[in-house]
Parts: C-alpha cells; sequence; structure tokens
C-alpha cells in the first residue's frame, strides 16, 4: 500500500495520518477509487464496502455478516437462484410504450384523408360540370387536377394505413410489456426473497467466529456480534473477512496503526 494524502507519502501495511488532517471520506474515496492517487492499494473486496471504515456508524448485521462471508469464498444455493433470476428479470421487455404519438398521427392522417377526398369528390363534380359544355380544354385541365388529387389521395391513403398499423402495433407492445410488468414484479419478490434467504445462511455461517471477535475486540463489552456497539461489530467483522484493501479507523482502540493492522490481520490507514 502506498499513500499520497496532506502531502504525506508513505508506504507499508499501516499509516498512520492522525493529526494530518485528513478527512475519513477522503481516504475511504481514495482507497475505493482505482482512478485516485491518493492511495495505491489492491481491490477493495466485498465486504470492504461494510467495514472498510471503522466510525461509529449503524451497523446492519445480517448485511454486514453476508459481506464478510462472501469475501472469504461462501456462496449458497440462495444466492445462485437470486442471480439467475435477475438475469432472468433484465431479459424481460422494457416499460410499456406511450400509446399517445400513435394515436396522434392516425387521427392526423385522417384528417388529411378526409381532407383528399372531399377534394377529389369536388374535382370530380367540376369535371363533370366541364364536359357537360363540352370545353375540351377546360376538361383536360379539370382531369390533370383530378388526377394529382387521386395521387394525393392514393399517398394518404397509404399514410392513414401505416399510422393506424403502428397503433396496433404500439398497443400490442403496451399489452404484453404490462403483462412483462407483472412477470417482473413477481420475479423482483422471488428475487428479494432468494437473497434474504442467501444472507441470512451466509450470515449463520460465519456468526460464530465473528461473535468470538466481538469478544476479542479491545474495549468490547459485548459477547455477541448483534449485541456490539458500531465500532466493535466493524472491527469485528473486518478481522474475520478477507480484506486487501486498507480499513480506515477513525475510532481509537489500538494504540497505532501498526497494532490495529496487526489484530485485524489488514491494511490499516488511521484518521
Amino acid at each position: 500500500m502506498r499513500v499520497r494524502l496532506a502531502g504525506v507519502e508513505r508506504s507499508g501495511r499501516a499509516v498512520d495520518l492522525a493529526g494530518r488532517s485528513v478527512a475519513p471520506a477522503r481516504a475511504l474515496r481514495a482507497v475505493r477509487d482505482p482512478d485516485d492517487d491518493g492511495v495505491t492499494c489492491p481491490d477493495p473486496g466485498p465486504a470492504h464496502e461494510r467495514v472498510g471504515l471503522v466510525d461509529g456508524a449503524h451497523v446492519p448485521p445480517l448485511a454486514t455478516l453476508a459481506a464478510v462471508a462472501r469475501s472469504l469464498g461462501e456462496r449458497t444455493p440462495e444466492g445462485r437462484r437470486a442471480a439467475e433470476l435477475r438475469t432472468e428479470l433484465e431479459r424481460l421487455p422494457t416499460p410499456a410504450p406511450d400509446v399517445a404519438p400513435a394515436r396522434e398521427r392516425v387521427a392526423e392522417a385522417r384528417g388529411r384523408l378526409e381532407e383528399h377526398r372531399e377534394r377529389v369528390a369536388t374535382l370530380q363534380g367540376r369535371l363533370r360540370a366541364v364536359r357537360e359544355v363540352a370545353d375540351g380544354a377546360a376538361a383536360r385541365e379539370a382531369e390533370e387536377r383530378l388526377a394529382e388529387a387521386v395521387r394525393a389521395l392514393s399517398a394518404a391513403e397509404t399514410e392513414h394505413l401505416a399510422a393506424e398499423e403502428a397503433l396496433d402495433r404500439a398497443r400490442r407492445e403496451a399489452r404484453e410489456a404490462r403483462d412483462a410488468r407483472e412477470r417482473r414484479l413477481r420475479l423482483q419478490d422471488r428475487i428479494d426473497n432468494a437473497e434474504r434467504e442467501a444472507r441470512a445462511e451466509l450470515a449463520r455461517r460465519v456468526r460464530p467466529r465473528a461473535d468470538a471477535a466481538v469478544v476479542a475486540t479491545p474495549g468490547s463489552r459485548a459477547t455477541r456480534f448483534d449485541g456490539a456497539d458500531p465500532v466493535t461489530a466493524r472491527l469485528a467483522a473486518a478481522r474475520v473477512a478477507d480484506l486487501r484493501a486498507p480499513v480506515v479507523l477513525v475510532r481509537r482502540r489500538f494504540d497505532g496503526a501498526d497494532r490495529a493492522a496487526a489484530w485485524l490481520d489488514a491494511p490499516v490507514i488511521r484518521v
């Protein structure tokens, strides 16, 4: 581990920055962000999010112990099932499309279609009237206008048909998306249940070791992980977890960063 923070550059398994005005959040960000050259260290594992910062914040027991177990390579059938269900969930259609634009397009196309129909009917009447007076030039002009109007009408009919087909597709996709939404809700419920079961099983596997670590933690008065204060719980969990990235220590339970690193068997940055 190499630390370059607050004008200090140090290497080793334990770095003490107490009194250097380094904010815990700054040190933690440097540990977790691979692009931050404030701390050069191994990639944080799955437990670091839960126990990488030892302060007085609340510790959720199940989630913390489950993360510790994962760092030790523990896996459960429930966890695998949750992952499979999440993959299935990601394959479902996206939320229902908005049908309103397709409806508006149909209405606009229908309006234009009616206008073209009326124009064709009007021009047909004019052509008949012109033919009755036997005006050849006027009749040819009326025929040309009518032919142009008929072509425009044909294009409007095609546009209207395409708009209606698009609306049918949008309605079908909306129905499918609504059905998919119900499936998504059911799948999400199954995922949540599987993840809860996985966390409970993972926590069960490491709880005895966590309880023993609580008893061994300096300054601890608790005998079980669930009954420990936040600092004791984080230290005990960090001691059990497989941590390669440094733990950021805010609270003082050890006489120096070296002793903390030895007890935790993990790199330490004390701020």
